[in-house]
């Protein structure tokens, strides 16, 4: 299902449903076997709601307040991060107890939704908290990323999650965001990556052979890469596996809101 028109039927009846945000079509395979585009939504075996954005917060937003449209009732957004903080490594899994804005800002997760999700996965799953940091780009370097949590504290960066709170606060909506790690803090995103991204975040494949043919040794660092961003998904996998389909979601009872307001 493309970019079009939101699906005709309702939601299942009875059924909470969540929506799940991300931002790759690599990293929607890991709540399910199916491929899906950009743009896409896709109703998960379990009644839930799947869409991959493209990068950044303009499509996460637009992609969450798509799903907000169609109701359901919480938002995720879900998918892999940059490391910050050195201790951690590709495939570490974060739940950050809050988001950070770019330009300033807190934007608070729900607090008990994420503590059921951190006990389910806790005795199997090393779980990292402090604040996830929004990026407004990727960010490449890790002299920059050394910068970054020396400035703000916060463990990993993503460029999505902050746009995905602001979705779910802006309608009161139960928030969670579940991240995995791709590159760690001393890793150098390989140029020919940075040259073959397009605006919504894919690879353009020409782009990428052509500059890595003109440098050979972006080779071995898309290897490197490729291995972290597999272990990054198979966390992923993991804790859908662990958690199941509603990642530990419980509705809050009728008539109270979860909603927790964005603290400056």
């Amino acid at each position: 299902m493309g970019a079009g028109p939101l699906p005709q039927r309702a939601l299942r009846q009875g059924v909470k449903s969540i929506g799940f945000i991300v931002a790759l079509p690599a990293e929607a395979g890991s709540l399910g076997r199916r491929r899906i585009g950009f743009n896409d939504l896709v109703e998960l075996p379990e009644g839930h709601w799947l869409t991959v954005s493209g990068t950044g917060r303009d499509h996460a937003f637009k992609a969450a307040a798509r799903l907000v449209e169609l109701g359901v009732a919480a938002l995720v957004s879900w998918g892999c991060a940059a490391a910050l903080d050195p201790r951690l490594r590709p495939g570490a899994l974060v739940l950050p107890k809050s988001i950070l804005g770019a330009a300033g800002g807190e934007h608070a997760i729900d607090t008990e939704w994420r503590g059921r999700l951190a006990r389910a996965l806790s005795q199997t799953l090393p779980i990292h908290a402090g604040a996830l940091i929004e990026s407004e780009w990727i960010i490449p370097s890790g002299v920059e990323k050394q910068a970054l949590f020396a400035g703000t504290g916060a463990v990993a960066a993503d460029m999505e999650s902050a746009a995905v709170a602001r979705a779910a606060h802006s309608r009161g909506l139960p928030f969670l965001a579940v991240r995995t790690i791709a590159d760690s803090a001393a890793m150098r995103l390989p140029d020919a990556v940075t040259a073959a991204l397009s605006p919504r975040g894919d690879i353009v494949l020409a782009k990428l052979l052509s500059h890595s043919l003109r440098h050979p040794a972006q080779f071995i660092e898309l290897a490197r890469l490729s291995r972290a961003f597999g272990a990054a998904t198979a966390t992923l996998r993991r804790v859908r596996n662990l958690s199941g389909a509603d990642c530990c979601f419980t509705p809050p009872p009728v008539g109270v809101s979860s909603f927790q307001p964005i603290r400056r």
